[in-house]
Formats: C-alpha cells, structure tokens, sequence
C-alpha cells in the first residue's frame, strides 16, 4: 500500500491552520478520502457532497489549500 504526506489549509472561521500527516492508501483519492474522513468531516458535511467540496478546495489552483505527494 502507498503512503502519502498531505497537508491542508482548514478552512476555519476564526483563523487558518494546518492539517498534515502520512496516510496509507491503494490510490490518491483512497488516501484523500481517509484524510477527509478523519481529519476533516467536521468543516464540510459528512457525504460524498461534503468530500467533493473538499477536493474541489483541495485543488483549487488559486487557493492552493492542499498539497499531496507520495513518499
């Protein structure tokens, strides 16, 4: 199983932080979906509507709230 380090800008109301760790997946989108599931469920609903918004903020060129890279 690939490993991967990702890291995300939270999207909180009082200040951003940072969510970064290693997470084991067969694909990117495996390991996004854990990273999702256990970090972040509380800032977008907890659905696949939720993960999608997630992802769309994950990859937005012009934010670049999130970074993943295999290690």
């Amino acid at each position: 199983m690939s490993k991967f380090a990702i890291a995300f800008v939270v999207p909180a109301k009082n200040s951003p932080s940072i969510r970064h760790r290693l997470v084991e997946g067969e694909t990117k989108e495996a390991a996004l979906r854990r990273f999702f599931d256990e970090e972040l469920k509380e800032f977008y609903s907890e659905d696949d509507q939720g993960f999608f918004y997630f992802k769309e903020d994950f990859f937005d060129d012009r934010v670049q709230s999130g970074s993943i890279i295999e290690v």
